[in-house]
Formats: C-alpha cells, structure tokens, sequence
C-alpha cells in the first residue's frame, strides 16, 4: 500500500507539472547534477568542464549543489546553482534544454519538446548488477521500482556507456533501447589517459599535507561499495584496515602503509578496525582518490573499472560474496573480473604478497578488450560535441 501510494503521489505531481510547460524552454540552457546535489564531481563535472573549455558562454549552465560553496571558484559569478528539489530546481528541469544527471531523471518531470535528457552514469564497466534480485523485495515494492524505471526510461535521450556489455545489459535493465546509449566512454576517467605528472605529484602533495600523511608511504585506499539499497542503507566498515594487511602491503610494496578509507555514500557508519585510518569519506571527488592511491582495495564496487585504466594493483575483498551474489547478483562472473579477489583477510595477504605487475596487467587488458571498452581519454570532449550538434540542429 505505501509504495502503490508513492506511484500514485508522483503520477499526480507529474501531471500537475505540465502546468509549468508554459515557461518555454532555453534550448541552451545546461542543467547539471551529480548525487542529487550533494558534490561537483564524476561523468557530469567533467562532460560541463569540456563544454565550458570548448564553447564558453555560447550555453548557460546551471549546477545543482546542496552547498554553493562547491562550485570552484573559478566558475562563481559566471554558473548559477540552484537546491536539489528546490522550486528553482524545478524550474530549470522544466525549462533546460538539456539534463545532465548520473542518477537518471526525475520520474515526475513531464516530457516537452526541446528538451534532451542525458543519464551520465556513475558505475561503469560491468560488475554488480543495477538491481537487487526480485525475490528481495516485496511485490508492492519490486512493481513501485519497475514503474519507476518504465517513467525514467520513457524520460531518457541518451545514456552513456563505458563499454558493449554494460550498454546492453543496462539496455535491458533500464528498459532503454540500446540505440539510445552512445559508445563515449566515461567523461571523468580521461585524466587516466592524458595524466601531467608535475601537476599530479602536486596535487598528491598537497592531499599529504592536508591529511598528515607521510611523502613516502603507500596510500591504500579501501572503498567499499553499499549494500542492500539507498532506501534500505545498511553498515560499512573498514575492518580490511589491520596490521596484517598493512604487513603484507610493506613486504610487497616496500613501504610504510597509511589506509584511506571511503565509506560509500548509501552506507551506514559501522565499525572501527582500530588500526590507524585516514577517513576520506567526504573527500568530494573520488577520481582524485583514484588518481593518489597507489593501491586499491574493494569489493564489488565499478571503482575497479576505473581504476584498471591506471593500471595500478587491485585486490578484492568480498568476505559476504556468496550473500551478496544471493540478493544482488552479477552481470561478469567474479572469476572474470580485472582484479583477484579473497574471502578472508589471510586470503587477501597472499594475494598481496603474490602480486606481478606483469601478469596484472596483462589481465587488466585482457579483461577491458573482451567487454569491449570505449575508454580512450576523450570521452568529454566527445559529448560535448554530441550536446552540441544537438544544439545546432534544434536552432536551424
């Protein structure tokens, strides 16, 4: 009954918003978001910094940020930002010409002509599936979300993909045709291909100083991805983040170990390993994360997608696999994927203590060729072009 209600309440708000159809729509206005408002960053930051870069103010931008005070400042004064869910918010879903979001549109929002909504994706190559199994949920629930994706899907223009498997599987998961995802790549994994090493080694020193962390140890990041769902959040921890694993790391690597540890945005805080952790949960931009960590430590996260690309060792950890494949599933069987993984903390130190960078990379290429990547360090640039084009075509 709850959720039969919720459908209900956004049926009748979508239909009491074609009352705002008489704003007409800016066809070049650019509406952007990414977390629903909660942080400047991932595919649709760097799909705005390429079209910025490229035409200036031929489009209007506007961001949506909980908190201002993210925009840089290099764009105050110059970009609007509006509240997610604000009456402004509205407004500007009403009225741009094109919506940039990496969570899909919202499910109310009528559909009007002039306008081209663009799901910029946030999980790329293809690992955990999109959708918990529907034995998870209760029938009112499992028939709210597939209203949801149908309203969602009916909104969608285009949708990028990161590689052929995931464009088909998302395909058919969204209830999108496979015509409307176009072969980009994702927009923020391009500074793995063009990196400035002077100005990476400066911004990694700068990370250094902010958090304590010694110039020559090995920064480990462990970022875990949630389980259950956004609206059923369950705990995190950091409990891969011991002195055993920290010993493996040094006897492999050579060097003192200091764990950043990033707690998924839908996760609850749990419990503590004890052993000393830089806690870089809020940090607002998880491809810098990727970019400073010498090691990367997950579990069933897409972060492995991008981070392959750096060619940097991964290791998995997945102590709940078999929960986890039970209630969530995959879409690549885990034996496939770019990075070994263990079940247990000892299982994860002889990984440790194995790895070949050699053969590492020799499975990251394997790997990225037999799912078909479309990463090539210009995705950016890329749609920019497509929103342009788009753009063009509409004022002739």
């Amino acid at each position: 009954m709850k959720y039969m209600l919720k459908y209900y309440v956004i049926s009748h708000l979508r239909l009491l918003m074609t009352a705002g159809c008489v704003f007409p729509v800016s066809r070049r206005r650019v509406l952007l978001s990414s977390d629903e408002g909660s942080c400047y960053s991932c595919n649709p930051r760097s799909i705005f910094e390429a079209m910025y870069r490229l035409y200036g103010d031929k489009f209007e931008y506007v961001w949506v940020l909980n908190e201002a005070s993210k925009l840089p400042g290099a764009f105050r004064g110059k970009v609007r930002t509006v509240r997610f869910l604000s009456l402004r918010h509205v407004y500007y879903l009403l009225t741009s010409g094109f919506i940039i979001s990496n969570l899909g549109v919202e499910p109310f929002l009528p559909r009007r002509r002039g306008q081209t909504v663009i799901s910029a994706e946030h999980g790329g190559g293809s690992y955990k599936r999109m959708y918990m199994r529907r034995r998870m949920f209760s029938a009112d629930e499992w028939r709210y979300i597939m209203r949801m994706r149908k309203l969602r899907g009916m909104l969608t223009d285009i949708v990028l993909a990161s590689c052929e498997k995931q464009l088909h599987e998302h395909a058919e998961d969204y209830g999108i045709a496979p015509e409307r995802f176009i072969r980009s790549g994702f927009p923020r994994n391009d500074r793995f291909f063009a990196t400035d090493e002077t100005d990476l080694q400066a911004r990694k020193g700068e990370f250094r100083a902010r958090y304590g962390i010694a110039p020559g140890n090995l920064m480990v990041l462990y970022a875990p991805t949630f389980r259950g769902t956004h609206r059923h959040r369950q705990h995190s921890c950091n409990d891969v983040c011991v002195k055993s694993v920290a010993v493996s790391l040094r006897r492999r690597f050579g060097k003192e170990v200091t764990f950043l540890y990033r707690r998924h945005r839908h996760s609850l805080p749990g419990t503590d390993s004890g052993f000393p952790v830089v806690d870089v949960t809020d940090y607002p931009d998880m491809q810098d994360l990727l970019e400073f960590a010498d090691v990367l430590i997950t579990d069933y996260s897409s972060s492995i997608w991008d981070f392959g690309i750096t060619l940097k060792p991964a290791f998995l950890y997945v102590p709940d696999l078999e929960r986890f494949e039970s209630e969530r599933g995959f879409y690549t069987p885990i034996e496939q994927w770019p990075y070994p993984y263990s079940t247990t903390v000892e299982e994860l130190c002889t990984l440790i203590e194995g790895y070949c960078r050699e053969k590492s990379i020799e499975r990251l290429g394997s790997h990225q060729k037999e799912i078909g990547t479309f990463e090539n360090g210009g995705s950016a640039q890329y749609v920019a072009a497509v929103i342009n084009d788009i753009f063009m075509k509409l004022c002739e």
